[in-house]
């Protein structure tokens, strides 16, 4: 493939941003022969060659660290401040000034992606999207060079600042695409201009935000209007599955477990090693994780790997391989204690489909330490009272619940016969005191909470102590 020229100088940093209208300042310091790599917004990454965008948060600004970028080898910060500009003029720095650092920012990826020369796959659901994600970017690397998004770089900072990561001799860009307000998905799919288009479900996450379902699945589509010709991935037999389909302009490809599809995923089981076999039309396939939710992940990814050339036999080799990301389902053994760590995001539908694949899995104790769901809104207490009648009608045994919602939880589990036990905690400390040493031999437990509740401290802090015997 033939390497995109004079794109990743700072002239064209400079000339793009001018171009699209934006008022361009340049220091002394500028030198537009100079060549950048990629881009950064946090100091304390991977520095070197890249440009520093100084993006004012909630709780710091950029603007304070541009130093440290540039001492740790940035090719040049853009920023907005007047007096920054003058601080790093009188030191000789290279910089640029504009506006507004986002709008730069969210520019620069729109027209970088246009002089990619690389296909880009864009993944956006309610649940399972970084899972779907890290399988489809494995099973293409078996035979293209892939740029994927790190973590969840999956917003109006985190999917420009991919692109721009994204080398010009790159084949696929995997980009997943999230969204907490309406319009976000379509903006950034504008950014991205995909090949192809994965929809992995439409659920309940983030209804606070988006008020019903019915705006969720308007949200979810918008990533499927601009594909013109490309290929739309998305689930067979689901509730919007048609909305989706009448979305897509060009072909549409479908995947499912049980409806008629494309690519079924069938016949899922445990596998001994704590994770799941099934089969994908006909073809045998394992994951290092469990849960019938993974295998339609599996079969979105293998189907989106399919249009981009890539057969079941190949798929199957590369997924049985990956290892799930912290927090999104990897599963840790210690002491004779199995750990499922979901401990990264939770909504109502994911949060049942996890509790009632830890209710069907082989131990002594099946045990489930789960926290408050976020951004739920108006809808909180009653999804999580919906939790707890889900959890009234599955073996296990205990149940450990941080979070404000807990009392909601228990008033929804009730006094159900036979069912798990429910202790509340004020806080992932006091959980981690009350377990200390609290797991044995044959135990299967689940973490699965919203970032938020902090269970990520508590995996790696139970791992640490059983660890230690």
């Amino acid at each position: 493939m033939e390497c995109v020229v004079n794109t990743r100088t700072l002239e064209w940093v400079a000339a793009t941003l001018r171009e699209a209208g934006h008022t361009v300042e340049t220091g002394s310091g500028f030198d537009p022969g100079s060549a950048w790599t990629g881009a950064v917004i946090d100091s304390r990454s991977e520095c070197s060659g890249r440009l520093f965008f100084a993006l004012a948060g909630e709780r710091t600004d950029g603007h304070a660290f541009v130093d440290g970028a540039l001492g740790a080898g940035c090719a040049a910060v853009v920023i907005s401040d007047a007096a920054t500009a003058k601080k790093l003029e009188d030191a000789g720095a290279a910089w640029v000034k504009v506006p507004a650092v986002l709008d730069a920012l969210q520019e620069l990826g729109r027209q970088y992606r246009r002089v990619l020369e690389a296909r880009v796959v864009a993944i956006t659901g309610s649940a399972g999207k970084t899972t779907t994600k890290e399988y489809l970017q494995a099973i293409l690397r078996r035979r293209y060079r892939v740029h994927s998004n790190p973590g969840n770089y999956n917003n109006t900072i985190g999917v420009p600042l991919t692109i721009l990561e994204t080398e010009p001799e790159c084949e696929y860009l995997v980009s997943e695409v999230g969204a907490n307000q309406a319009g976000e998905i379509g903006f950034l799919a504008e950014m991205l201009d995909p090949d192809v288009g994965v929809i992995t479900n439409v659920g309940d996450a983030h209804i606070g935000l988006f008020g019903s379902r019915d705006a969720i699945a308007t949200e979810k589509a918008a990533l499927l209007g601009g594909l013109g010709e490309g290929h739309a991935i998305i689930p067979a037999g689901q509730e919007y599955s048609g909305q989706l389909r009448d979305s897509a302009p060009g072909r549409v490809v479908t995947f499912a477990t049980s409806a008629p599809a494309d690519f079924v995923a069938s016949g899922v089981r445990a596998s001994d090693a704590f994770g799941i076999e099934f089969e994908i039309n006909g073809q045998a396939f394992s994951l290092t994780s469990p849960g019938e939710y993974n295998a339609l992940n599996a079969a979105a990814a293998v189907a989106a790997a399919d249009v981009c050339g890539i057969g079941l036999p190949l798929s199957s080799s590369a997924l049985a391989t990956v290892v799930p990301l912290p927090g999104r389902g990897r599963v840790h053994r210690a002491a004779g204690v199995v750990l499922v760590d979901e401990s990264y995001n939770a909504s109502p539908s994911s949060m049942e489909l996890s509790l009632s694949m830890l209710a069907t899995a082989r131990a002594k104790r099946r045990i489930a330490v789960l926290g408050d769901m976020a951004e739920l809104g108006a809808h909180n207490e009653d999804e999580h009272r919906r939790v707890g009648r889900h959890l009234a009608g599955l073996a296990i045994d205990q149940v450990y619940w941080v979070g404000a919602s807990g009392e909601v939880v228990r008033a929804g589990l009730g006094k159900a016969k036979g069912g798990p036990a429910l202790t509340l905690a004020a806080d992932v400390d006091a959980l981690v005191r009350d377990l200390d040493a609290g797991f044995a031999d044959g135990d299967v437990v689940l973490v699965k909470a919203s970032r938020a509740c902090g269970l990520d401290r508590f995996v790696s802090e139970t791992i640490a102590q059983l660890q230690d015997g």
